[in-house]
């Protein structure tokens, strides 16, 4: 039968992304006129404000005028930001394009969860717009140990090797572009005498060394060329940073220096105060990262001045953690930053947006650094301010589509009902559908268990083959968030990226606790500016959106608070400066924030939800509280081993708002999970699982699963690097097969 299109690909986030691209490139050398449709629940979002590549804010106006609904982030640092952010960007049954979707599952009860609320232990927040988590997220791009992808429940038949190639192309796909990995990829294994890298230095007519991602390099992980008059070089000359290709002469000498060109500046490691100064970091081999290595503060010389120019809470949280481990360092970020000492356009002359330390990951990155996924949507299937769309043939996005429900037709295909919201009135919508013979479900963790529970013969059975696995085997991946109200330095928790360190704990290395069964990972958490103004009756706030109660009341609680005080402190402040006339970085510049994930027993069942639930309910089969894992305790344990040697007197100590009793004496009602996993996990059969190892749904040809729901165990680190990698995988089968 004819379809509408060849493939529909429902979400935009990283297992969206990492699928629908290869895919649309794959289409484009065929040039057979195949098409993919993506599929969005969400709206666009970009910057209010001038940029270095946009200085007209004119990318508002050009997603308008393809007839894309957008968004602009909440730009303001202050209370104002904060009421911002709730009031507009928080998705609500009244609000149904906002950005920030809090799930916290359970029965709801009445007046806003304050009456007849039961929680299920899990207050899940995802993001909701074309780019999906991405939009949102810290940016780390981190690989979990070998041993987590080792565990049994993984059925993975990839060797060694290739499990390392995609892991690197992955993290090259995150931090430069999608189409550029893939690339680099092909050339590599295309011309064994071609060797891309990242310039670490270059002296002309003498030598360049690289970075190169090649196993036989360990532990040296530089390739040094020698550089000769007859070198073919580009123009301008390569600097640091910059990506490049290497061709060499049968002496291993460099025969020409070729450029690349980007779509972003690439990984970066942010832990100085503003852009281009050398941090003068420690730069040793990783396994767990063999092309850029590892690199960290010496913890041995903390008080050295050539760390004086770090950001505060990089210097301190990596100085204080290496003192407990031996796995620390910075970490990858996917932001462009501008190389040390180079010139302000970079590369190769193209002037690129770059990090301004504004803390403002999570809640929208006013100079447009962050690589985030939109940006590589919108180049392929729209274009750019300067660029054509490189496949708008191929690839078409629609967003405002929620997809309701997916039938398996005869004779093979699938027809897919979705609401399509009205941009202008978002509450409201039209039921279409849309048929094509394969379809990658992408949804995220809850957005695809919810999908394929309500296809399941036990609901609506439009696909009853699914397998009776569904659901099962969801994890909160350990996720842990820690506050300590007053360390005895200087933090400044909202400048600088929102994350700029790990350390990790329990490797196999005995430095750095070796009890691998309760890995886990610790990474320093700046907090954005317009969310400091929670500071004072932030805890309970939290709390209150913790046990899922979406409580308004003690935020105008707050905005009254405020206008009290300001009324008073306008009188007061002459002769003392009142509290509400501190800036966000004063009220906050001696709190510490750490958040951090482990290996999570991820036993836990989704069902769907009845009158008066949440979409999905959710419990553990081992019949614990989510809580009451053991890795939160492992987890305690290192966070209150860093808080000994960062608080300012005895008493104080880092707390979870979440999991314990403070202030406002609420005992512990939800894990918070910004990274949920599991629930449509791969296995060998249907028996133990929903898809294959490739993503393929068993008994659904043409039917895949590419995001964190297929992972069958926790990681204990940031899952967007080996969701990315399992998703370009995935991508290489589906190519195969259409091949």
């Amino acid at each position: 039968m004819a379809f509408d299109y060849d493939v529909v690909v429902i979400g935009t986030g990283f297992g969206g992304t990492m699928t629908a691209l290869p895919l649309a490139e794959h289409f484009k050398k065929r040039n057979k006129k195949e098409k993919i449709l993506m599929l969005e629940r969400g709206t666009w979002w970009t910057t209010p404000v001038s940029t270095v590549q946009d200085k007209e804010v004119a990318t508002f106006d050009f997603l308008k005028s393809n007839k894309q609904p957008v968004q602009y982030w909440s730009a303001v640092g202050t209370t104002r930001g904060l009421i911002d952010i709730v009031t507009r960007c928080y998705r609500t049954a009244r609000n149904a394009d906002g950005l920030y979707d809090l799930m916290a599952l359970g029965r709801k009860g009445l007046l806003f969860g304050l009456i007849g609320r039961h929680s299920d232990g899990v207050s899940v927040i995802r993001a909701s717009g074309v780019g999906g988590g991405s939009l949102v997220y810290s940016n780390i791009t981190v690989r979990p140990p070998n041993f987590v992808l080792d565990d049994a429940r993984w059925p993975t038949t990839w060797t060694g090797a290739e499990r390392d190639d995609y892991f690197d192309t992955a993290r090259e796909a995150i931090g430069v572009g999608v189409l550029f990995a893939l690339q680099n990829r092909e050339t590599r294994k295309a011309s064994p005498k071609l060797f891309s890298g990242v310039v670490e230095s270059f002296v002309p007519l003498q030598k360049i060394v690289l970075l190169i991602p090649q196993p036989d390099l360990l532990p040296d992980m530089r390739r040094e060329f020698v550089v000769t008059g007859a070198t073919q070089l580009p123009t301008p000359p390569p600097r640091p940073f910059d990506s490049v290709w290497v061709r060499i002469d049968n002496a291993g000498n460099a025969e020409a220096i070729v450029a690349q060109a980007r779509i972003n500046t690439g990984l970066s490691n942010i832990n100085t105060r503003s852009a281009r100064l050398d941090p003068e970091w420690e730069i040793t081999p990783d396994p767990n990262n063999r092309w850029r290595g590892l690199k960290r503060i010496n913890a041995s010389a903390v008080e050295d001045p050539k760390h004086a120019l770090w950001i505060d809470r990089a210097r301190l949280f990596q100085s204080e953690i290496g003192q407990l481990t031996s796995a620390y360092g910075a970490v990858d970020s996917s932001i462009n930053d501008l190389p040390t000492g180079s010139k302000p356009y970079h590369p190769n002359g193209a002037p690129k947006n770059y990090c301004e330390r504004q803390g403002r990951c999570n809640v929208g990155c006013l100079p447009g650094a962050r690589h985030t996924l939109n940006k590589q949507l919108m180049a392929a299937a729209l274009g750019t301010l300067t660029a054509n769309p490189s496949h708008k043939d191929q690839l078409e996005i629609k967003a405002l589509c929620e997809v309701d429900v997916i039938h398996a037709l005869d004779g093979g295909g699938y027809e897919i009902d979705y609401l399509q919201r009205d941009p202008d009135k978002p509450r409201k919508g039209t039921r279409q559908s849309v048929t094509a013979r394969r379809v990658i479900i992408a949804a995220g963790c809850l957005g695809t268990n919810e999908l394929l529970l309500r296809c399941s013969r036990q609901h609506r059975g439009t696909l009853p083959k699914l397998s009776d696995r569904v659901g099962e085997g969801f994890s909160t991946n350990g996720d842990y968030i820690g506050f300590l109200e007053k360390s005895k330095h200087w933090v400044s928790l909202v400048r600088g990226p929102v994350t700029t360190s790990f350390a990790h704990f329990n490797t196999e290395d005995p430095n750095t606790g070796g009890n691998p069964a309760q890995f886990h990972i610790v990474e320093d958490q700046g907090i954005p500016p317009a969310l400091a103004a929670l500071v004072g009756v932030g805890v309970p706030f939290i709390q209150s959106l913790g046990k899922g109660r979406r409580n308004f009341f003690l935020l105008a609680l707050q905005i009254i608070r405020l206008a009290w005080r300001t009324f008073i402190g306008i009188f007061k402040n002459a002769s003392v400066q009142q509290d509400f006339f501190r800036s966000e970085d004063e009220r906050t510049g001696r709190m510490m924030c750490v958040v951090a994930q482990g290996r999570e027993a991820g036993v836990g069942k989704f069902t769907l939800g009845g009158a008066g639930d949440t979409p999905l309910r959710v419990r553990r089969t081992d019949g614990k509280n989510f809580w009451e894992d053991d890795i939160y305790k492992a987890i305690e344990t290192s966070v209150k081993r860093l808080g000994e040697r960062m608080r300012a007197t005895p008493n104080d100590q880092f707390f979870n708002p979440f999991l314990q009793k403070s202030v406002s004496a609420i005992s512990p009602t939800a894990v918070p999970v910004p990274h949920p996993l599991g629930g449509c996990h791969m296995g060998k059969t249907a028996a133990d699982g929903v898809v294959d190892q490739y993503g393929r749904v068993f008994d659904y040809d043409g039917l895949y699963v590419a995001d964190a729901s297929i992972i069958p165990t926790s990681l204990g680190v940031n899952p967007s690097l080996t969701i990315s990698t399992l998703a370009l995988r995935i991508a290489d089968k589906i190519i195969s097969e259409i091949t």
